[in-house]
């Protein structure tokens, strides 16, 4: 997920520095000295700091980020610098490519493959139930801090594990255990320091665009820079090799963090009391949170324990089933089929990935009419003209759709982005090389048009959940209701799976396996077809309104007012 921003403008000159100092210092008004004056501006006689904290190198180089470290200090710049621009803006992007590639060097199915890529992601379906945690029970008073610690902890011993660990040492079902404590570590940096710069920007309203800005644009940069050099890296070192390099920047967290730059305060027993009665009050919401979670878990020890692509795409459709009844019964009644609108979608949006990536890789000796992309096109070359086409819809939707009918936007992208992964099926097909078009321009041009709908189809997702969310539950709510369309995206790959197994579409990277593609281009029909279904739906589930209508009244403070709970409790 992505945000757009805009720099607010560099206001400020550069603080005055000294020729021979490359730290800056605040501006003081002149004063006349005397035996009580302090020799070092903002310091006391007796050494303790009375002025501003001084804004280190290089934040103090740059008016913008100066004026930003002065507004919400520099520790939690640095903070959001390792969390959000290290953490989840260059790792994921450098060993995300890498994945696929090292299960394909244990010859993984494309069904299996699509299965542990789905477990691999189910952390962050588990945001719910780690920030319920993080708030109940906290470590000597800290809530976030030593859970930070302790994810980041399993996920650096983890990526370690992948990095150094030989083949005949770490089975395929250890990769994905090293790989599920990687998101975790991913998913509980990302939760948790959200939530910290929220607190942050809800002190200084003013000047929260500008912190967005400073999140969203670095995760950004950090992102392309990672894809720019996760290509030569895969195609010259290997697949394990980006998950040492990445050991690093994922590392660096360790030093912000024990250095206390979230500035948490430890809790009395009183205050750690109050939390925990406020949240027992929102019964349903923990409900939800639990049961989401033992959702998760099943999944996880399913998919990691047993081999059958039925049996876990059985399991993910039981899952589905159980959460969409159970937010449907427990949420008042808009936010339960918006809810269930997205799952549904998500869910029916089948992944063909596994198979697809052989399709896509193969070399001719392995699939002799295949594209035979390489590495390096297949991860930096795609990914990079991906990720500026993704912000490029990101701004068309700033500039031009904001004001749109959650409905009209979401008919119109669903509709085009389906006309378009036509395209796939093309492709797949083999049908682009009878029209004469080469397979790289074919898959670079559809590539720039899916990027820029599907972030149009995107952000009014994004602007519903948090409409819905009501006053005072905004964390838990929004976490709840991302959790379950994330969910959904694990479903999709365990769906996906089975079909994949039913058309005879199991490719592993074995020579001579073309017949594995034949129906290949079939799955991604139904891919296609299938989330469509849900526009009917339209009518009944979505809001007819603007995206800049309040959906809630600022006195909606419960979630499950109205709900099909409440009104059989009432009953009763």
């Amino acid at each position: 997920p992505v945000q757009a921003g805009v720099f607010h403008g560099f206001q400020n000159s550069l603080h005055k520095m000294n020729e021979s100092e490359t730290t800056c210092s605040f501006s003081n008004d002149d004063v006349e000295a005397h035996e009580q004056t302090p020799l070092v501006q903002g310091k006391s006689p007796g050494n303790k700091r009375v002025g501003p904290e001084r804004v280190p190198f290089p934040f103090c180089a740059i008016p913008w980020l100066n004026d930003l470290a002065t507004a919400f200090g520099y520790k939690l710049l640095i903070m959001l610098f390792a969390s959000q621009h290290l953490m989840k803006g260059f790792v994921p992007s450098f060993v995300g490519p890498a994945t696929q590639f090292l299960f394909a060097s244990y010859k993984v199915e494309g069904p299996r493959m699509q299965i542990f890529s789905g477990i691999t992601m189910l952390p962050w379906a588990m945001k719910p139930i780690i920030g319920l945690i993080s708030d109940c029970l906290p470590i000597r008073g800290y809530n976030k801090a030593p859970y930070i610690l302790i994810a980041s902890t399993f996920g650096i011993l983890g990526m370690a594990a992948l990095a150094n660990m030989p083949h005949e040492s770490l089975s395929v079902e250890q990769v994905v255990s090293c790989l599920f404590f990687m998101q975790l570590m991913l998913s509980s940096c990302d939760l948790l320091t959200e939530a910290k710069y929220a607190e942050k920007m809800q002190s200084n309203p003013e000047r929260g665009p500008d912190l967005m800005t400073y999140v969203w644009f670095g995760l950004q940069s950090a992102g392309l820079l990672a894809t720019l050099m996760v290509g030569p890296v895969l195609s010259h070192l290997g697949a394990k090799t980006p998950y040492l390099i990445a050991l690093l920047p994922a590392a660096f967290i360790l030093l912000p963090l024990m250095n206390n730059y979230l500035e948490e305060v430890p809790k009395s027993e009183a205050e750690v009391t109050k939390a925990r009665r406020r949240i027992a009050e929102q019964k349903e919401a923990c409900f939800l949170c639990v049961l989401m979670f033992v959702g998760t878990l099943t999944l996880t020890i399913l998919g990691i324990a047993y081999e059958s692509v039925a049996l876990n795409c059985v399991a993910a459709l039981t899952v589905a089933l159980v959460m969409l009844v159970s937010f449907s019964v427990v949420l008042r009644p808009m936010i339960a089929k918006v809810n269930a609108f997205f799952l549904l979608q998500t869910s029916l949006g089948f992944s063909i990935g596994g198979a697809s990536f052989y399709f896509y890789t193969d070399k001719p000796e392995q699939y002799r009419d295949g594209p035979h992309f390489s590495m390096e096109f297949y991860t930096s070359v795609l990914g990079t003209v991906g990720s500026i086409f993704s912000l490029v819809g990101i701004w068309t939707y700033q500039r031009y759709m904001r004001e749109w009918k959650y409905r009209s936007l979401l008919l119109m992208t669903n509709l085009v982005l389906s006309a378009l992964s036509m395209l796939d099926v093309i492709m797949l097909s083999r049908l682009n090389l009878r029209f004469g078009i080469p397979d790289h321009i074919f898959v670079l041009g559809a590539s720039v048009f899916q990027m820029v709908i599907a972030q149009w189809m995107w952000m009014p997702g994004v602007v519903i959940l948090s409409q819905l969310c009501p006053k005072g539950m905004e964390a838990t709510m929004y976490a709840l209701l991302a959790g379950c369309h994330n969910l959904g995206n694990t479903i999709a790959s365990n769906c996906g799976a089975l079909v994949l197994q039913w058309l005879g579409c199991d490719p592993s990277g074995q020579p001579n396996e073309d017949a594995h593609f034949k129906n290949l281009w079939i799955g991604a029909l139904a891919s296609t077809l299938l989330p469509m279904v849900t526009l009917f739906l339209l009518p009944y589930m979505i809001p007819d309104a603007r995206q800049t209508d309040k959906l809630l009244k600022d006195d909606d403070v419960d979630a499950t007012s109205g709900s099909l709970w409440n009104r059989w409790c009432s009953r009763q």
